[in-house]
C-alpha cells in the first residue's frame, strides 16, 4: 500500500533479519512502522528490541507507527510507545486488529498507508 503511493519500503523480518541492514536503515528513516503481535500481553520481543535499538541510535526519523494484533487485549502500543518517546517523531494512529483481520481492518491499514505518504509529502 506504502509503495503504490511512492513511498520507499524497507521491509525486516525481526528474527532472520540482519542487525547491520537495520541499524543502517533505521539511520536513514523517514519513517518507522514496527509491526507486531501481541505476546502475553505485550508487543513481541523482538518488536521490543527494535525499538529499543531505534532508542539507542536517536534517527532523525520524522514519524512513528504501530501495527498490531491481539487475541484478549494488551498494551502494545503503550509499551512500544514508551520506548520510542524519546525520539522526536509525530506519531500517526497506531493499527491494532483483535483476531483475524477483516475488510474493515484491511481499509484502516489502507488509510495509514495514505496518512504516511501525506505526511511525506507534507515533509520530505
Amino acid at each position: 500500500a506504502l509503495e503504490k503511493r511512492g513511498v520507499n519500503v524497507i521491509d525486516f523480518h525481526m528474527i532472520k533479519g540482519d542487525l547491520g541492514e537495520l541499524a543502517s536503515s533505521l539511520i536513514d528513516a523517514a519513517t518507522i512502522v514496527i509491526g507486531t503481535p501481541t505476546v502475553l500481553g505485550g508487543p513481541h520481543p523482538q518488536a521490543v528490541y527494535a525499538a529499543y535499538l531505534a532508542r539507542a541510535l536517536r534517527p532523525g526519523v520524522k514519524f512513528l507507527s504501530i501495527i498490531g494484533s491481539y487475541g484478549w487485549g494488551g498494551k502494545t502500543v503503550e509499551m512500544l510507545g514508551d520506548i520510542v518517546s524519546t525520539l522526536k517523531a509525530e506519531i500517526i494512529e497506531p493499527v491494532i486488529i483483535k483476531g483475524y483481520p477483516t475488510d474493515s481492518d484491511f481499509n484502516m491499514l489502507d488509510g495509514l498507508a495514505q496518512k504516511i505518504a501525506d505526511a511525506h509529502s507534507r515533509v520530505l
